[in-house]
């Protein structure tokens, strides 16, 4: 009973510093009713539902071409490996790669600042940036084999499949 009692008060805190977020973010009013970025939210399943939000209704993606978004939200449904958080190489990815580590901090900052148990380092590296040059060489054509090589880090094949599906899915 006591166990009972001691989880549902956890699941209470969570639910009110989570509500907190929400409200910070424009997601929901203060009765607690779903704002237009709230819905949008509610909807997303393949990543990070209140970063990508963040990002979407931020104007985020606004410079980028279609390419280049593919290859940043890859860092939002990839993660197999213990990132560095480097961007990479090629400045047509590491610059929005660096926004959006800047959108990361924010939303972390206001998570924390909320209640929210986070490790803002943490948080910050679960979006690893080594599948960026491999969407952005499958979207621009590049065979299989190929993609395969690109990573610094070796990346297997059944992952980068898992990584393309989930980012289809994210998109779609």
């Amino acid at each position: 009973m006591k166990i009972k009692k001691a989880s549902e008060m956890i699941m209470s805190t969570e639910l009110v510093n989570m509500k907190r977020v929400m409200r910070r973010l424009d997601m929901i009013d203060k009765n607690d009713v779903p704002l237009l970025k709230g819905k949008v939210s509610a909807g997303i399943s393949a990543s990070d539902e209140i970063l990508t939000t963040e990002l979407i209704f931020s104007g985020f993606f606004q410079e980028l071409d279609p390419i280049q978004m593919a290859a940043v939200l890859s860092c939002l449904v990839f993660n197999d490996t213990k990132s560095e958080g480097k961007p990479p190489k090629d400045e047509k990815l590491s610059v929005p790669f660096i926004a959006l580590q800047e959108t990361i901090k924010r939303v972390a900052t206001i998570m924390e600042e909320s209640g929210m148990e986070i490790k803002k380092d943490e948080f910050l590296l679960k979006f690893a940036p080594e599948m960026m040059e491999t969407t952005y060489a499958w979207c621009k054509g590049a065979k299989f084999n190929e993609i395969c090589e690109i990573s610094e880090t070796p990346i297997f094949e059944g992952t980068i499949i898992r990584c393309l599906r989930r980012l289809d899915e994210l998109i779609s």
